[in-house]
């Protein structure tokens, strides 16, 4: 964290001094240590956990980057409860005395995190001599507002009146009930001076076909006093690209992004760095250049690889809204089956699997990461449809091919990653995620809390269930879970080694990763998913998922199966010579999505099964007849 409490004049160094910081916290230690909190209201808090009743800090980057670790949060709605909140945080003890009144401002950040109509919270802001809440709430605020969306917003309020005194700033969060959340992050108290701008990010496609346009944004902050109306930016990639860009609007204390006029663009397969500076603000010298440079990375590919978009869902038995992800996650199979991946990553419940639960590092359910690069997201499908579109038509570096083979329980999955760029220093891993659908259990852990119940919270209705008629909770008898993350092979962030560091366009690079099937686990409902990550960033920049069915096939003869008619339109019938015990019949499609199944109990001696197929799409899939580990798998046409 960066807290700063200093005399004015430690800043000073002549008339060529930077801009003065008189207090400075950005709260990325995730604590409030320093301010007062006060909670000046009647709300009881609850009997254990956390007490929502007061200002607290936590990290919401996963939210807004631009925040780093940790922000001050109050809430108004928590837990399932409502709160009526009067809460003060108040600052240290604020020395101006020293301070000149020219350019002394008070710059933060707040927000809410809630779709509408949930960010209407309310507060005020107050500076004032005294600490005291009583006093506090005499005075007039500075600044006053309710929130009026769902981000982050930056304020910049004059602060020379009180140049020359010791002050307390105060954010109160009141006059508001059942809302959500309010943010709060990056309080500071400045001499502005008065064309300064820093650089706090550089966006920039970081795959691209050759000979294609690239826009380079610089998002810039205005730390001056003055608006700022143009900016002289160069990017150097050993040639100089500067461009004076005019017609800006940019108030004291905002950000904006910026448009670099010159496209970033190659003709050939080639990986490129490049260094960004903002050296003219207002047509003058930045006040202070150290904060003014950025850099951005491009790998430019020789064609474009297949990119599928992959959704990592936090979900659990407990969550009561959870059900909405269940149905998120079939609605864009359905409409997406070719290039869309979804997993269940289950939270405090007999499905957890405790790595990737903790890999996810979701703050709440349902929540969901996309690629691993947008993080800690909502869940609806309209979401997802909407994180899909942003993302399915990304260039990608490479190819992901992979083949499941092994007998048994042993099932080995090679994978396949294809570059189309080249790489001095690649940082990348390969790894493959094992899931499996149908998943059932008897204990009550398996429940399902539906808080649409009844029909109070809306209508939902899929995955198998009218959601609004299922009951609360969903017994474990009528339920079964799909997509369930059931291991990481290679770990969360993929497989130490299996990629080298240096690569050149066109080369293949393997890894086999090696699996065995758990006895409670039936193989034909599981799948293997190849993910390629890049560690600079964590990302999932390529996956591809099949069917492991397939591994492990025996003989016609352990089966004696056959499928007729093939191709078929509307029914296939499948004969097998059963040998005791339950079989499965299961139609799959060439992505390991399971589209039509059935059982057969007791199958002992020769078994027919027609299996309805109507309204599957045409094309080629495969049929799978398995029975305790064994199973065989052929071919199917469906026209």
């Amino acid at each position: 964290m960066i807290r700063t409490l200093l005399p004015a004049l430690a800043f000073v160094v002549g008339t060529t001094a930077y801009a003065q910081t008189h207090f400075s916290d950005d709260f990325n230690d995730v604590n409030l240590t320093g301010w007062t909190n006060v909670d000046n209201d009647t709300d009881v808090a609850p009997a254990s956990g956390t007490n929502y009743d007061l200002w607290y800090a936590a990290d919401f980057s996963g939210n807004f980057a631009e925040l780093g670790a940790g922000s001050a949060v109050s809430r108004s709605w928590a837990a399932n409860l409502a709160y009526s909140p009067n809460n003060f945080l108040i600052s240290p003890a604020i020395n101006l005395t020293s301070a000149p009144a020219s350019g002394l401002t008070l710059l933060f950040k707040t927000g809410s995190i809630e779709p509408s109509p949930y960010f209407d919270e309310h507060y005020a802001v107050y500076v004032t001599t005294s600490n005291v809440p009583a006093t506090i709430i005499t005075s007039t605020p500075v600044f006053e507002e309710t929130l009026p969306g769902a981000q982050m917003y930056s304020h910049s309020i004059d602060l020379s009146a009180f140049a020359g005194q010791t002050v307390y700033i105060t954010f109160r969060h009141f006059n508001t009930t059942d809302e959500n959340i309010l943010i709060l992050d990056d309080v500071l108290v400045k001499n502005l001076q008065p064309n300064d701008v820093s650089v706090q990010s550089v966006s920039l496609n970081r795959y691209s076909a050759t000979n294609t346009n690239n826009t380079l944004g610089v998002e810039v902050k205005n730390e001056g006093s003055n608006t700022v109306t143009s900016l002289q930016i160069n990017w150097n990639d050993g040639t100089d690209h500067i461009q004076t860009i005019s017609g800006l609007n940019i108030a004291a204390g905002a950000t904006q992004v910026v448009n670099h006029p010159t496209a970033v663009t190659y003709a050939t397969p080639i990986e490129e760095s490049l260094n960004i500076t903002v050296s003219q603000v207002n047509t003058v010298a930045d006040t202070d250049p150290s904060n003014n440079t950025g850099a951005a990375l491009i790998n430019t590919v020789s064609q474009l690889a297949d990119k599928a978009v992959i959704i990592e869902e936090g979900t659990g038995t407990w969550c009561g809204w959870c059900p909405r992800g269940a149905v998120a996650m079939e609605d864009l199979i359905a409409a997406h089956p070719n290039d869309f991946i979804g997993v269940a990553v289950h939270n405090g419940d007999p499905m957890t699997l405790t790595e990737y639960d903790n890999g996810a590092n979701l703050s709440g359910f349902p929540g969901c990461n996309v690629d691993r690069a947008l993080l800690d997201q909502g869940v609806s499908s309209a979401a997802f449809e909407s994180y899909y579109q942003d993302r399915i038509d990304l260039p990608v570096p490479a190819a992901i091919n992979l083949v499941a083979s092994g007998a048994g329980s042993s099932v080995t999955v090679d994978v396949t990653a294809t570059f189309y760029t080249p790489f001095a220093a690649a940082n990348y891993r390969l790894g493959v995620i094992i899931t499996e659908d149908n998943v059932t259990g008897t204990s009550s852990g398996y429940n399902q809390t539906n808080y649409y119940d009844g029909g109070g919270a809306g209508a939902l209705n899929g995955a198998g269930h009218d959601w609004t008629t299922a009951g609360d909770p969903v017994p474990a008898a009528n339920m079964e879970y799909d997509h369930v993350g059931r291991a990481l092979l290679g770990g969360y962030n993929g497989q130490t080694g299996s990629v080298p560091a240096a690569i050149t366009d066109g080369q293949a690079v393997n890894y086999s990763f090696n699996y065995t099937v758990p006895a409670t686990s039936t193989r034909i409902d599981m799948h293997a998913i190849a993910v390629l990550i890049d560690q600079a960033t964590g990302e999932i920049v390529n996956a591809k998922q099949i069917s492991i069915a397939q591994a492990g096939i025996e003989e016609a003869s352990s089966i004696g199966m056959e499928v007729y008619p093939n191709p078929a339109s509307d029914v296939v019938n499948v004969k097998f010579e059963g040998k005791g015990g339950e079989y499965t019949v299961a139609v799959t499609d060439l992505a390991g999505r399971q589209v039509a199944f059935t059982s057969v109990a007791n199958a002992n001696g020769s078994q027919m099964v027609a299996l309805p197929i109507n309204g599957l799409s045409a094309g080629n899939y495969l049929i799978t007849v398995a029975n305790n580990g064994a199973s065989y798998t052929q071919n199917l046409m469906i026209k």
